[in-house]
């Protein structure tokens, strides 16, 4: 950890007492002694009476009239303006201060540092770029937040409320199949009951019991509630029925323990929150709050308009004035001219030379050119390269360089690429590239043997320690550009017109339309060969009946024929809404036309609710990346319904911020967290504390790491803890994981640093809420510093896909898809599932033969024990949750499978953590692959699924087991396109094993897309009987794991803490 991530220079933490420099106007320098803790308030408080004892004293203006300003270890100049920062997280170059008169526009001076504070880049640094592209787009796209804010303002206070309190609900009304069984068994005539709490002001609390149907909305159970409460107090029928016309408006139901309310008027069951009482068999609790109460916490809005609005618009307006040339008008190839590169680094003094081809997505529109061979030492080519017409040119076509060179490697040449870069050929304004550009390079990606990144960004590297390309486009008489929809259209209409004069029969044969629904059903990475290509072009207009076709029509596009994209794009037109599982798909890297993007981004605003949206933003914001432009349908798209849901644009924040130290991305993301954050205006406040919360413990834990013995770690943390700027900090904030839930004061006494590798901080919360003894009296969450949070985010994000998936079936698996996030470079949180342990920590109060994996009846033991009066449900918990982790680590190919990374909560769930290995990509020791079955089942889960039966294979419930996870199995299959979508489109992300598609097709072999049904069931059946079978293995690996990380002691426990959860 570099010493500039710390509150000082060279230090993680700065001293409790530290001297500050401080220089006045009239050019004195007054030395004050200040508390790490101190507010710029005390200081210039104190400074003003010690600058009394020093010359020219009198010439001072009253302290009001000052700001401070500092030389941070950006090395940048700060304006401070907020006088409640304390000096210890001014992340200050060196302790000096500078008192000065502020310049310009105080309150947009403020506003622009809070930004740049959260975000991790100065605002100044957007305000100095000069590229049209960014001017514009931060003018239009902040005119498009306003628009979303006035939307979500002009319902007044109760759409203002929806934003603030978003509604957890799921996006059918209709209930599963297995919560319809739960309502006929556990509830009472099909009927939902459910507990309403009413508290009065001086915290009496009465509550009442109510019953009312599934499709009942939130205004009928208060009507119910008041119900209740009129007959309590004897009222008359039809004065009770009064109350409730006149009071069943004017009240909203809160559930217990948490910030969500449920203020949409549709089926109660239809909440998440009451679907989950309903599988638990618990009744809901909710309390009844007054309207008028809920939206006196809603904050007064007040958008401000920043002063580079006006920036742009005359250089924009006189390039549009400009006379342009048609790319249509142009009959003549498109030449690009290699002139030279420098700054380019290679092992061997050899030759080096050019590669470059012009692509559309992933997909090359000619053949690739190399210039010829150069020294690498001073490389000169001035070599113009030819590749297709002008006029053919699509709009999203970029060119694709590299610099490569050759090697021999037994006995044969070998070329590889040494650095990449890409540009657009048409910028945002649609004008073609002309004249001379000096492209910065990037470095090939970790494990890339292609000489072309066709995926990768455009632009060039901010970077200038890189290599650099000298490159030159034809000018022309005048500025060329891509020509207006209109002409597409017209053109679209010639071709229309030439087809029909053919007189060339047009009939479809039923065999043809039996091979076009077999193509359809391929999955995203089956490839098409030419034949089917022609099918499916010839078909064109048979393929919007079928929901699938549009991506494999896209594929069968000549995209180097304007007369074909013509076509498509009148098709398009006419093209219904797709399912938004195959929308996604044509946000992937292989899509690249702005047309296709902007109806796939049509059909998810129509297709996603909030709880589609949240379960697939992970992918989304990887798709911006894949976008040619800063101004598109798909920022603007998640940018709006992050403005209209807190919970939606919390999850966007931290997805953008948590990549702001890569370099490819950093602009864009920057702009578009930028924009964001004027859109949240006084809500801004509830994200500035999640990041200055994450903050200090960053700093916290890297100084556990470097300068604290390791015997004094609790004591240190304790500590820090009870530091006023640290108190401050970490109390009374949102989650970061679940925006409903409130971070209250810290339970300094449950809080620990536990023992594993990185430290990983284990802190516990009180819950401030009124009724938190009715829900959760404590939120525990274990933050990490050190671990690449992202994949286990990803996999994380995946199960519970696969659970929603299953439940939509009927078929719950009682699965734990706890809470991961990513927050920045190997900085993260994680929810802690409560009341779990560890296999190993269950195993090791079996003795020495459960521990050395003999004696395999333990986990059943400790199952048994644990439920007493609940058995047979504990044991039918187990079976169903061992099914479905069986089935989603199969899927997944998720390694590492070890017994500290299983755990089972004290009602019989099994869930795993830690997820450092997926898709196949399995630890080996000494070159062999310890992990031989393709799922665990050792002989510990058999005995607890068959009840302790010591041959579990005979038991009924064993074989019921099976069939679960068959069923799940194959309803995964169906879905097997969405699952490889979702891993394509996280391609950019640069998870180290997930960097290729040939790491994807491990979940199409998995899967078995290219099997029949019956085919997939037998080899499902088969990897069952070899992970129940050679199970044996798996005890064994298991033995050695724990001889190893017994010898190693507890602090060599590996990549992730593996210690048990503690009960509530």
């Amino acid at each position: 950890m570099p010493p500039s991530s710390g509150e000082l220079w060279e230090h993680h933490l700065m001293p409790q007492q530290v001297t500050v420099d401080c220089l006045l106007p009239t050019g004195v320098i007054v030395p004050i002694l200040c508390g790490r803790d101190s507010t710029l308030e005390t200081i210039k408080k104190d400074l003003w009476l010690e600058a009394k004892k020093y010359p020219l004293f009198k010439k001072l203006m009253e302290p009001e009239s000052y700001i401070f300003l500092a030389i941070t270890q950006d090395a940048m100049r700060e304006e401070f303006y907020d006088e409640t920062r304390r000096l210890c997280d001014l992340r200050l170059f060196q302790p000096i201060l500078k008192v000065m008169e502020p310049k310009g526009n105080r309150k947009e001076k403020m506003l622009n540092y809070e930004i740049g504070m959260l975000i991790g880049v100065p605002v100044n640094e957007f305000n100095e770029n000069k590229d049209l592209e960014v001017i514009t787009f931060r003018r239009n796209i902040l005119k498009s937040c306003k628009d979303v804010v006035d939307q979500r303002d002009v319902g007044g206070d109760h759409t203002r409320a929806l934003y603030a309190y978003p509604p957890d609900i799921e996006s059918s009304e209709e209930l599963p199949q297995h919560l319809m069984e739960k309502l006929s068994t556990f509830t009472y005539e099909h009927s939902v009951i459910i507990c309403v709490w009413v508290v009065s002001d001086d915290n009496n609390r009465v509550k009442y019991t109510v019953k009312v149907a599934p499709t009942a909305y939130p205004s009928d159970v208060i009507a119910e509630t008041i119900r209740r409460r009129s007959r309590f107090m004897n009222m008359s029928r039809e004065h009770a029925e009064r109350c409730i016309e006149e009071y069943r408006h004017m009240y909203v139901l809160k559930v217990c323990g948490c910030d969500q309310f449920l203020l949409a008027e549709c089926p109660v069951s239809q909440y998440k929150y009451i679907r989950q009482c309903l599988a638990k068999e618990i009744i809901p609790q909710l309390m009844l709050h007054t309207k008028e109460s809920v939206y006196a916490t809603l904050p007064e809005i007040n958008f401000f308009w920043p002063s580079y609005m006006q920036r742009g618009i005359q250089a924009l307006t006189e390039i549009n004035n400009q006379h342009t040339l048609s790319v249509w008008e142009v009959q003549t190839m498109l030449r690009v001219k290699v002139n030279c590169a420098t700054y380019v680094n290679i092992k061997e003094v050899g030759k080096i030379f050019i590669r470059a081809c012009i692509y559309h997505g992933t997909e090359a529109l000619c053949e690739a050119k190399n210039t010829h061979q150069v020294d690498s030492s001073s490389p000169r080519w001035d070599e113009w390269l030819e590749f297709l017409m002008v006029p053919d040119l699509p709009r999203s076509a970029r060119l694709c360089l590299s610099i490569c060179s050759e090697s021999k490697r037994r006995n044969r040449k070998v070329q590889y690429a040494l650095a990449w870069g890409n540009l657009q050929l048409f910028d945002f304004n649609k004008r073609h590239l002309e004249d001379k550009f000096r492209l910065y390079l990037w470095s090939m990606p970790q494990g890339m043997d292609d000489l072309l990144n066709p995926i990768g960004t455009t632009g060039s590297n901010p970077s200038k320690d890189c290599p650099c390309l000298e490159i030159e486009f034809d000018e022309f008489t005048h500025p060329l550009s891509y020509p207006p929809d209109s002409h597409l259209e017209q053109l679209s209409q010639v071709v229309a017109l030439k087809e029909n004069q053919s007189n060339i029969p047009h009939t479809v044969t039923e065999e043809q339309l039996s091979q076009l629904e077999e193509i359809v059903e391929k999955d995203p990475l089956s490839d098409l060969s030419e034949q089917e290509k022609t099918l499916l072009w010839a078909l064109r207009d048979k393929c919007p009946s079928l929901p699938k076709a549009l991506p494999k029509l896209l594929n069968a596009v000549k995209w180097w024929d304007r007369e074909s994209v013509a076509q498509l794009y009148e098709l398009l037109k006419r093209w219904p809404v797709i399912p938004a599982e195959v929308a996604l798909e044509l946000l992937d890297c292989s899509y690249t036309d702005l047309k296709v993007r902007q109806f796939a981004v049509k059909c998810l605003d129509q297709g996603l609710m909030d709880d589609k949206l949240a379960q697939y933003l992970l992918q989304l914001v990887q798709a911006m990346k894949y976008e040619p432009y800063h101004d598109n349908p798909l920022t603007r798209f998640l940018l709006k319904r992050s403005l209209l849901s807190q919970r939606i644009g919390n999850a966007f924040f931290w997805h953008l911020k948590s990549e702001m130290h890569q370099t490819s991305i950093r602009l864009r993301f920057g702009l578009i967290l930028e924009a964001y954050c004027r859109g949240c205006g006084p809500y801004l406040k509830n994200l500035a504390q999640q990041v200055e919360a994450l903050d200090k413990l960053t700093k916290l834990t890297d100084m556990l790491k470097h300068e604290v013995n390791s015997d004094d770690h609790q004591k240190y943390l304790h500590a820090q803890l009870q530091q006023p700027d640290y108190k401050e900090a970490l109390q009374h904030l949102h989650n970061p994981l679940n925006t409903s839930h409130i971070l209250g004061e810290i339970n300094l006494s449950e809080c620990s640093v536990k023992t594993s590798k990185k430290l990983p901080l284990w802190l516990v919360w009180s819950n401030p809420d009124a009724m938190a003894d009715v829900g959760d009296m404590h939120y525990c969450i274990m933050f990490k510093n050190g671990d690449d949070l992202r994949q286990d985010m990803l996999t994380l994000q995946v199960i519970r896909l696969m659970d929603t998936i299953w439940k939509d079936e009927g078929l719950d698996l009682k699965m734990i898809p706890y809470g991961c996030l990513s927050t920045g470079k190997d900085v993260g949180v994680i929810e802690v599932v409560q009341n779990a342990k560890t296999i190993t920590a269950i195993q090791s109060k079996g003795g020495a033969l459960s521990s050395i994996q003999i004696d395999s009846s333990q986990l059943h033991k400790w199952i048994r024990d644990q439920n007493p009066d609940r058995y047979e449900h504990s044991i039918e918990l187990f079976k169903r949750s061992c099914a479905g982790y069986c089935v989603a680590t199969f899927v997944l190919g998720i390694g590492d499978r070890h017994p500290e990374n299983i755990m089972v909560t004290s009602e019989g769930q099994v869930f795993h953590i830690d997820f450092g290995h997926f898709l196949d990509h399995k630890k080996k020791k000494f070159g062999i692959n310890r992990e031989r079955v393709p799922f665990v089942l050792t002989e510990d889960f058999q005995r607890v699924i068959a009840k302790g039966a010591s041959r579990p294979e005979k038991d009924p419930g064993f074989k019921e087991f099976q069939n679960l996870c068959l069923n799940a199995y194959l309803i995964l299959r169906q879905h097997a396109s969405l699952f490889i979508t979702l891993f394509t489109m996280m391609l950019q992300c640069g998870i180290p094993e997930l960097q290729s598609l040939d790491d994807i097709g491990y979940i199409r072999k998995t899967l078995a897309v290219e099997k029949s049904e019956e085919k997939a069931k037998e080899y499902f059946q088969n990897q069952f009987h070899s992970a129940y079978g050679d199970s044996w293995t798996t005890k064994v690996d298991w033995l050695f794991h724990n001889m190893r990380h017994k010898h190693k002691g507890p602090t060599q426990s590996g990549k992730k803490d593996k210690t048990e959860n503690p009960s509530k």
